[in-house]
């Protein structure tokens, strides 16, 4: 996969582009969907799939309260999206530039002289332009002679007949419900990070801790959950705690993770830890013979739910 981070005028010696537009955030079974039907369609007319995103996210441009937003990373999205075939990801810089055009300069600039499109795939519910004034009308009315258009109405799931939204896994992330997140994502959903010297108390309890800062991402609530955590390919069941630890007036935020059945020496190395099912709120105990008690039915309660999957 090609990979291009492009801004408003960025010469491109590209043609027989097949492009779909979104930013594709957590790339949910919708989004993959849809991605897949790109790639086919696009190997069956001989053309480049492409999906052109913006970065930042539109709405974090506009405001300052979406700081910790996105579902994924913009390298795990690339990533995941080289793996499905796509040949083409153009990201697009979000900026004043590109905030001011106009719908039909958005489609005459970017859309015909900078990317030379020939099929275009956009969601039913599309905007795009100043003040999202653009839709998918003005789109088909433009279209013309130049591109094909293509309309993808909401895709549902086939359990619950809901439609696939980005910002109701957000929401989910956000009240701890990770079955729902990621039965969504097909996949569980993930926050990064590398492991740093914390102030070893969890370890005096005999609850040894791989402590992380935690990413931009979307942050989930505070609270107890079983995970499992994956270190250089290899995947161990654990418990984690999401929070400030109350207990001993921390005001840090940390992602705190003790592994079942691992005892080695991870300082510096890179986690990935995959939330599965919230187990309790965070909480401050009245001190540590408590905080101790709670700890251990954690742990009884993650390793059950581990030995049922």
């Amino acid at each position: 996969m090609k990979i291009y981070n492009i801004k408003l005028g960025t010469s491109l010696n590209i043609s027989n582009i097949n492009l779909a537009i979104g930013n594709f955030d957590g790339i949910h079974l919708g989004h993959q969907k849809i991605i897949k039907e790109l790639i086919n369609n696009s190997k069956k007319n001989q053309l480049q799939s492409a999906i052109l995103s913006f970065n930042p996210h539109p709405r974090q441009f506009f405001s300052d309260n979406y700081e910790n937003f996105n579902i994924m990373s913009e390298s795990s999205k690339i990533s995941f999206l080289e793996k499905l075939g796509l040949d083409y990801f153009f990201s697009l810089t979000f900026d004043h530039s590109i905030a001011s055009l106009t719908p039909h300069k958005f489609i005459k600039d970017i859309l015909i002289s900078q990317l030379k499109i020939k099929n275009l795939i956009v969601g039913f519910n599309f905007k795009f332009g100043k003040n999202r004034l653009g839709d998918v009308n003005l789109l088909q009315d433009q279209s013309g002679n130049n591109f094909n258009i293509k309309v993808i109405h909401p895709v549902k799931s086939n359990t619950t007949s809901e439609v696939f939204s980005s910002s109701l896994i957000r929401k989910n992330i956000q009240a701890g419900n990770f079955e729902k997140v990621n039965n969504w994502l097909g996949r569980n959903w993930s926050m990064g990070g590398t492991v740093v010297v914390g102030d070893k108390r969890a370890g005096k309890i005999n609850f040894p801790t791989a402590n992380l800062i935690p990413s931009n991402l979307i942050h989930p609530k505070k609270g107890v959950y079983a995970v499992k955590v994956k270190i250089e390919n290899n995947l161990f069941n654990g418990v984690a705690n999401f929070g400030n630890r109350p207990t001993v007036d921390g005001t840090k935020l940390l992602l705190e993770v003790h592994l079942f059945d691992f005892d080695e020496n991870i300082y510096g190395k890179d986690l990935t830890v995959e939330f599965l099912t919230f187990i309790r709120d965070e909480k401050k105990f009245e001190n540590f013979d408590f905080l101790t008690k709670q700890i251990h039915k954690d742990i009884q309660i993650a390793k059950n739910y581990h030995s049922k999957k």
